[in-house]
């Protein structure tokens, strides 16, 4: 292991905004010399989180980090609605109470007490209600918004699927390099990945409206859209004549 390697790039990531523990985890992952390895950090801004994965690889005996990916996770209000008989802010609180780890033994567990596993009754509970806010599209959001506020790190990927497909329609993502051991500090990021997530809303409304429009023309037959186009092309006639 070189020191003054780990020394220098902790130094690099402190400057762009990651922890002071940076060294701490370097150490931890270099000592068994990989080729090349991940580490991530989830950092909070606000409500919000952002998930940074810093990409480590080996050159000769000293390692480079070359660049991170940094995504956004915006935080999102769980309205107080009941979609498909599920009242979402009552779901969110119970998800908040749930302690989602993963636990290899129970010192008092007894099948046929369910005093002994309510833990387990309420995760089932929880499921089912989630299941049935899928059904719908707008349900499917919030339940997929719930399972990554609560599960992301839980360790569940093996019981839930992946939630990286889900993380990959709600959050945003950009590629920051370091170059000369200098990079776009991860405040920086954040309020540059923010206006894209204002963006990518803006962007949303505007192919809803289209939607809106485009069933309204079709349930007209288009009499809307013609008389508009026959309305303009007098107008042009008009103003050519003069």
């Amino acid at each position: 292991m070189d020191k003054q390697n780990i020394a220098a790039i902790s130094a690099m990531l402190m400057r762009a905004g990651f922890g002071e523990d940076i060294a701490c985890r370097l150490l931890q992952h270099t000592c068994f010399n990989p080729v090349s390895f991940v580490m991530t950090e989830r950092i909070q801004r606000n409500q919000d989180i952002l998930i940074c994965e810093l990409h480590f690889e080996r050159n000769g005996t000293v390692y480079i980090c070359g660049y991170y990916d940094v995504a956004l996770i915006k935080a999102v209000v769980i309205p107080e609605r009941t979609i498909n008989m599920v009242d979402l802010a009552a779901v969110d609180v119970s998800m908040s109470e749930i302690d989602w780890g993963m636990h290899q033994s129970r010192d008092q567990f007894l099948l046929n007490d369910e005093r002994t596993w309510e833990r387990e009754r309420n995760i089932a509970q929880v499921v089912n209600q989630l299941v049935r806010l899928s059904a719908t599209e707008e349900g499917k959001y919030f339940a997929d918004t719930l399972k990554l506020k609560y599960w992301l790190d839980a360790g569940l990927e093996n019981l839930v699927g992946n939630l990286n497909a889900i993380r990959a329609r709600l959050e945003i993502s950009q590629r920051v390099y370091f170059i000369d051991d200098d990079a776009i500090p991860v405040d920086e990021a954040y309020r540059f990945l923010l206006n894209k997530w204002i963006e990518k809303k803006i962007q949303a409304k505007k192919r809803e409206r289209g939607k809106e429009i485009l069933s309204a023309t079709e349930a007209t037959g288009g009499e809307g859209v013609e008389k508009g186009l026959m309305q303009k092309k007098r107008r042009t006639k008009i103003k050519r004549l003069k």
